[in-house]
């Protein structure tokens, strides 16, 4: 018997910030089930990308059974500064959802692909400079 494709569901979702109002979005693997970990991932790069990104992120909920939020820059290097703070403020507004998300707060991960795993590695530590709870797991995505 051939096995079914994962039910995904996606959603877009606009973060407003005081660097750019930009559009993210959020996979959830298969069905509803239990709260399941989030993974924030950060992509810095043209928009051309966006498809690319899409079947990664589609590919990483269904195998690693969590919750992605996808969050893409297009911004210049000179902006990174204020792109990690910007980064660190989304991190923290997953982590204060993570419940509407149907995440879990408490089992929280970060990544990125290319320009977005030093971002993704600034936040981390920018987060634990400030006394959060550790992030589980950082995952660097190569580019392909």
């Amino acid at each position: 018997m051939p096995s079914t494709p994962a039910r995904h569901r996606v959603a877009d979702l606009r973060l407003r910030s005081a660097i750019v109002d930009r559009g993210s979005r959020i996979y959830w693997p298969g069905p509803t089930g239990p709260p399941r970990a989030l993974l924030t991932l950060f992509e810095v790069g043209p928009s051309n990308r966006s498809i690319d990104l899409d079947a990664l992120c589609r590919t990483l909920s269904a195998a690693g059974d969590f919750v992605v939020l996808a969050v893409r820059y297009d911004l210049l290097p000179e902006q990174r500064a204020a792109v990690e703070r910007d980064a660190l403020r989304t991190l923290e507004w997953a982590a204060e959802h993570a419940a509407d998300l149907s995440a879990d707060p408490d089992r929280l991960l970060i990544g990125g692909r290319g320009a977005g795993s030093a971002v993704a590695t600034a936040v981390r530590k920018l987060a634990h400079e400030q006394g959060w709870p550790p992030i589980l797991r950082q995952l660097m995505i190569p580019t392909l």
